[in-house]
């Protein structure tokens, strides 16, 4: 399942209406134009897309480290209204002296702090999957997005349909599988064609003449 365009201008206006709008806002947006995870979206730090200098990276790489599937790939920002949002929380951010240094560089913020931070300034949680694990799940990071999900009356909806919502988008742009894949860190291409299936029409008037008539005469 995705978001439709109603669906999205609903899940906007939750977000900017929220406590802590500023994050949510650019959080949404961010889990719509990047397609991160949600591990991705709690794992990434201030300096993947701040320079040393303060300024957004138009491209960037989201480390292997963390990233899906254990692959990095690429991700861009380029979009006036995401830099905005995401200049809106930084500042928002700055005044409550989240992750603050008294250097200059990333504007005064910690290299290594996440971009998004919870409620109380800190790290959204990471849980283990079982005790004694150490494949973490976000648990943090996925109560925020069902939050703003049922916020916008989404319910039946779970934090999956944003990254969906993201390859679909993908494809209706024209990209190819392959491409998508690069974007996303899907390893299959066959994953790929399971998002998109609905939006492939079946061939039926392909096979109404599809052999040459012949006369018998």
């Amino acid at each position: 399942m995705t978001l439709s365009d109603a669906e999205l201008e609903a899940l906007y206006r939750a977000a900017d209406a929220t406590e802590f709008a500023a994050r949510d806002a650019a959080l949404v947006r961010a889990a719509l134009y990047w397609g991160f995870t949600a591990t991705e979206l709690s794992l990434l730090e201030v300096q993947h897309v701040l320079t040393v200098d303060g300024e957004w990276r138009e491209r960037f790489v989201l480390p292997a480290a963390f990233a899906f599937n254990g692959l990095a790939r690429t991700a861009w920002l380029r979009d006036p209204a995401f830099v905005a949002s995401l200049e809106t929380w930084l500042h928002w951010r700055a005044e409550l002296g989240w992750d603050r240094t008294e250097a200059n560089r990333f504007r005064g913020f910690e290299a290594k702090a996440p971009l998004f931070v919870n409620n109380h300034g800190r790290p959204f949680a990471m849980t283990p999957r079982s005790p004694g694990s150490t494949d973490l799940l976000p648990s943090g990071m996925n109560r925020q997005l069902r939050e703003l999900l049922d916020r916008a009356g989404l319910q039946h909806h779970s934090p999956h349909v944003l990254r969906d919502t993201y390859i679909v988008r993908l494809w209706q742009r024209g990209l190819s599988r392959h491409e998508i894949m690069q974007l996303t860190g899907i390893r299959k291409a066959e994953t790929i064609s399971r998002k998109i299936r609905h939006l492939i029409p079946e061939p039926r008037q392909v096979f109404a003449d599809f052999l040459p008539g012949h006369s018998t005469a």
